[in-house]
């Protein structure tokens, strides 16, 4: 009697817990870490952020919610480090392609160029007393007379170094700017899209759109994460597809980039052509994506 009774209890107590059980549980919510901005409004959405929530919401209702959350991470350098040793959850952020970044095992990308491209041309920024003579330079060999302000950890410094140009290295782009109005650099040549952030963040009037040197070096970027986070990465690469293919991701590049790109009318430059020797291993199916800046 007393052996029925206790079998009846743990009926009772596994069809209440049945009863509240749903029959279907919510998925959860997937946790995407991306990077804050290295300067300025930490709390504005840069287009590396766009672009990663973009994929996500593409995938949504396929896949299920996610949720990004933001972490400071203060140089090249240290978020490599943060990618490599997968310091947080499913961390993943843009970078400059090179051969070294996936010759230790430790990351996977997406070889689709989040820029389409557009960081690899620049406009030049100089100090003041170089500016005339900036007008006349028209090859490598007279660039290499110039200090040229590069990001310290960025890609571009083994660029340059490689063709010979002497670089100064700072920490983010509103110092690079401050250090060549300083004499400490002659030159700094970021994007369009950094150039004219800059200036119209910083305030500084002298915009020296009557520069017309320019300099072009491939440098394709791409969405990086460890290689743990396969599943992630294959999750933002559908999205990405499925936005290109629709035309809002166009749409977003065009919102980030294509003012600035206008207005630096780089079709009527000067280009100092650069190859870069750090992407000999990277096959060229990305080139596809890539803009044709005499189109604006």
């Amino acid at each position: 009697m007393h052996q029925f009774m206790w079998i009846l209890v743990l009926a009772i107590i596994a069809g209440v817990a049945n009863a509240q059980a749903p029959a279907n549980p919510a998925p959860q919510t997937l946790v995407v870490t991306h990077k804050l901005p290295d300067f300025g409004d930490l709390k504005r959405k840069t287009f590396e952020q766009q672009v990663i929530q973009l994929a996500l919401e593409k995938t949504q209702k396929k896949v299920g919610a996610f949720e990004m959350v933001p972490v400071n991470v203060i140089s090249r350098t240290h978020a490599i480090a943060a990618l490599s040793q997968n310091l947080y959850q499913n961390f993943v952020m843009v970078l400059s392609y090179e051969d070294a970044l996936v010759e230790s095992g430790n990351l996977i990308y997406i070889p689709f160029p989040v820029e389409l491209g557009a960081l690899s041309y620049r406009i030049c920024y100089a100090n003041k007393k170089f500016t005339t003579q900036v007008q006349q330079i028209e090859n490598l060999s007279q660039l290499r007379h110039y200090k040229m302000g590069v990001g310290a950890g960025w890609l571009d410094a083994k660029i340059l170094q490689h063709h010979g140009v002497p670089i100064v290295e700072g920490s983010n782009i509103t110092g690079l700017f401050r250090m060549t109005q300083a004499g400490r650099a002659d030159l700094f040549c970021p994007s369009p899209t950094e150039y004219f952030h800059e200036l119209k963040t910083a305030k500084i009037s002298d915009l020296q759109l009557e520069n017309k040197l320019a300099l072009y070096y491939p440098l394709p970027k791409f969405l990086f994460s460890h290689k743990s986070n396969q599943v992630l990465m294959d999750r933002l690469k559908e999205g990405i597809e499925i936005a290109y293919k629709d035309g809002s991701y166009q749409h977003l590049w065009r919102a980030a980039h294509e003012e600035d790109l206008k207005r630096a009318k780089l079709d009527e430059r000067h280009f100092i052509n650069m190859d870069n020797p750090f992407i000999t291993t990277l096959k060229d199916d990305y080139k596809q994506y890539l803009f044709n800046p005499l189109t604006y």
